[in-house]
């Protein structure tokens, strides 16, 4: 054991922690801690002392000593005699080099006792920061590598060169061997024999840089297991991995931390501290890519930019990628090391990939892309696993894909304007939006949409969960959607697609998306006189902020909703409209009024055979006679409603009516069959995913339970009810429940 080893073992001992809880406090490997603790380490790096230091909370001397250990330990001696001249070809390590731990701790199991694999293949887009991770990897693990560390740039993707040839870049390795170049044999294969022989038995690392494909590679690859191998590519190289067995580290975006970090290291505390929000913004803008912060970084060092906010604005404009070049030096700028990726496509692929860059939002599905493109899926498919393996699309774990922010930036350059391309893909989001919400609520009448476009892949639903799944994913594109489509002037899709998603917004409470993409919609329906889509969509607003107890504003926008139906004769918009002001009247306690608005609806819903807009008018009347405490009336009503929704399949009808009648038997004092019936509701909301009848159901349980004097029990129901509730995002139900919540606690009756 090395002095540093049994210091830092004593130091943790000391704070009682075991190696696996400081490796996880550090965000060092155990097995490095281990080698650490054990002195296999004789070098380590004085960031990794940092952090054990930071982890166990060692004062400043501590520190300092403990660093001071490291240039007194005794170089561990090699395992066989070393080479004739030190070998080390590595290039000068990055001083601003941070972040990445969870990479550099699957770097190390190239040191690793028992190596799974020698080989390690890093791949990412351009900028990412390949082989700077590769390299300062290698410099901390140089004495692991006694015999040298051998580094060829291939030149896969390097402006105006082409890739280097496998045969010339074994005779740089066999010269820095010591080979003379005369007594080379002439060809790959011999060469290849020749490089293996020579460097059989020694603890080498080879670090072969900018790789073009597995075929260069291949030659290049030493056959000893003494010697590890690091390959960095914009490709990811499967065949290294099924026939050479290398490990793959598909290398992502900095995190938010690191990215600070980076842009801190460049421009030092005090700059990035002046203003924190301009610099959040500038890392977001660089999508935490190393290049593109490293650019910005040097730009503004060199007061191209007075303040951050200046650098925030300007990158936020529509050059950005070129801001994030530097001219005159393409090695280190973000624009062409995109290009060098994408002037490998073929024309087909480059068409393909330009076209994504017209997608709205940056996560997306196969037949969005196939939609796009008016291509079938499985063409779709293969064309995105081509540019995955490109790292110019990313692969994500739910089946989705997605584009990193620049890289979208990048695309949308290399796409044609094309509106019929355009129209397509929103109309895959409307189409599969209106038949997601169609599986939400089966049986509701809902306002028609245009036919789907030709070459558009809707998707198809087989249950109401999968199409909770796919409106909760794709929330955000079809927000974007909407945006796209009003810019675009599109007005089809910006007006329909809104109130295609009501259904959804009625279930899952994303208000400040409803109301965003109603406003736009708005927008758009009033700029081309839509006054039938106006009135919807005044309506759909009034819902949500009713909802959110914004009374007024929702009676404002549920009367204009009102007056332009009637003026147009819109009649399923009215009976919305007249529904929503129904329930307003009975949040003032109006009731009479309430019914009459209900009473029209279900003279609507006769003349127009109506069966889903009869069932609600009368379960609506219902509530409000419950509300009114005309409990016999109220009765009446729900077991007419409840039959209705059981015919027609509607399960908030059904859950609603049983918790009414539950309510009505709480009311009269029959405790017991009230608690069953809250129980059935509660069943029938959690089967149908619909949080806010099963937040509500839940809470009655609860109440009940109270009045039973069983807290404990309804104390766990309460949580449940809570829970449900902040699922749905509701602040005012999560409010009520929490306040029954802490009155029954306060009590002390709760064991």
């Amino acid at each position: 054991m090395s002095e540093i080893g049994r210091r830092i073992k004593a130091l943790r001992q000391r704070s009682g922690l075991t190696q696996e809880e400081l490796a996880d406090r550090s965000s060092l490997s155990e097995r490095s801690l281990r080698d650490l603790e054990l002195g296999r380490v004789k070098k380590p790096r004085a960031k990794s002392i940092r952090l054990i230091a930071s982890a166990l909370e060692l004062s400043a001397d501590e520190t300092r000593q403990l660093l001071g250990l490291i240039v007194d330990e005794t170089p561990e001696p090699p395992a066989m005699p070393p080479p004739v001249r030190q070998l080390d070809q590595l290039p000068l390590d990055d001083k601003h080099f941070t972040g990445r731990f969870a990479e550099l701790r699957d770097l190390d199991l190239l040191i690793s006792e028992r190596p799974s694999t020698r080989i390690v293949t890093i791949s990412a887009i351009g900028g990412s920061g390949k082989t700077a991770l590769a390299i300062h990897w290698a410099h901390g693990a140089a004495g692991h590598f006694p015999d040298g560390r051998l580094y060829v740039d291939l030149r896969g993707f390097t402006p105006d060169q082409e890739p280097l040839d496998p045969a010339e870049a074994l005779g740089r390795i066999l010269t820095a061997l010591e080979i003379k170049p005369a007594d080379q044999p002439p060809t790959l294969e011999e060469r290849a024999t020749l490089y293996r022989s020579v460097v059989a038995g020694r603890r080498l690392l080879v670090i072969l840089d900018n790789a073009a494909t597995a075929d260069q590679v291949r030659p290049l690859l030493p056959g000893s297991p003494s010697c590890a191998t690091i390959v960095t590519s914009r490709e990811r190289l499967p065949g290294l991995m099924v026939r050479e067995g290398a490990h793959p580290l598909l290398l992502d975006a900095m995190t938010e931390s690191e990215a600070g970090e980076l842009l801190r290291t460049v421009l030092g505390n005090t700059r990035v501290d002046e203003d924190r929000t301009a610099a959040a913004e500038i890392i977001s803008l660089c999508g935490r890519l190393p290049l593109a912060l490293r650019v910005a970084g040097a730009s503004i060092s060199l007061g191209d930019y007075r303040t951050l906010r200046q650098a925030a604005d300007e990158l936020g404009s529509a050059d950005r990628l070129e801001r994030l070049s530097l001219p005159g030096d393409p090695t280190s700028s973000v624009l062409p090391a995109f290009e060098l990726s994408f002037a490998r496509l073929p024309g087909h692929l480059k068409e393909f990939f330009g076209r994504l860059g017209l997608l709205p939002g940056s996560v997306f599905r196969t037949n969005a892309a196939a939609s796009l493109t008016a291509i079938s899926a499985e063409l779709a498919d293969q064309r995105l696993q081509r540019l995955v393996a490109l790292n110019l699309v990313q692969s994500r774990a739910d089946g989705r894909f997605a584009l990193h922010d620049l890289v979208k930036l990048f695309a949308q350059r290399c796409a044609a304007v094309d509106e019929a391309v355009l129209r397509r893909v929103l109309d895959y989001y409307l189409q599969s939006a209106d038949e997601a919400n169609r599986q939400l609520r089966p049986t509701r009448v809902r306002s028609p949409i245009d036919p789907a476009l030709d070459g558009v892949i809707v998707e198809e639903f087989a249950t109401a969960d999968a199409a909770l799944r796919w409106s909760t994913d794709e929330l955000p594109a079809i927000a974007d959607a909407v945006e796209v489509a009003a810019a675009a002037n599109l007005s089809a899709p910006a007006i329909q697609l809104p109130t295609s998603m009501i259904d959804f917004f009625h279930l899952r409470k994303h208000w400040p998306v409803w109301l965003a993409t109603h406003e736009t919609a708005l927008e758009v329906a009033r700029r081309i006189g839509d006054r039938e889509h106006e009135g919807i969509l005044l309506s759909g607003m009034g819902i949500a902020y009713l909802e959110l107890g914004r009374i007024d504003e929702a009676t404002k926008y549920q009367e204009t909703a009102a007056l332009i139906a009637r003026e147009g004769d819109h009649r399923f918009p009215l009976a919305r409209a007249l529904t929503a002001l129904g329930i307003l009247a009975m949040h003032r306690a109006d009731y009479a009024a309430a019914v009459e608005h209900f009473a029209e609806c279900e003279r609507l819903a006769a003349e127009d055979q109506d069966p889903y807009g009869a069932m609600l008018a009368v379960f609506n009347t219902a509530y409000a006679h419950l509300w009114a405490e005309n409990f016999d009336d109220a009765r009446a009503l729900f077991e007419k409603a409840l039959p209705m929704g059981e015919a027609l399949g509607a399960a908030d009808v059904i859950g609603g009516s049983i918790n009414a009648l539950a309510l009505i038997l709480q009311a009269d004092g029959q405790l017991e069959p009230a608690l069953d019936r809250f129980r059935q509701s509660a069943a029938v909301a959690e089967q149908n995913d619909n949080l806010i009848g099963l937040a509500e159901a839940r809470g009655n349980i609860a109440q009940t339970l109270v009045a039973l004097n069983r807290p404990a029990e309804a104390r766990a129901v309460f949580l449940a009810a809570l829970e449900a509730a902040e699922q749905l995002g509701d602040k005012r139900l999560q409010a009520d429940l929490q306040a029954d919540l802490d009155a029954l606690l306060a009590a002390g009756t709760v064991p």
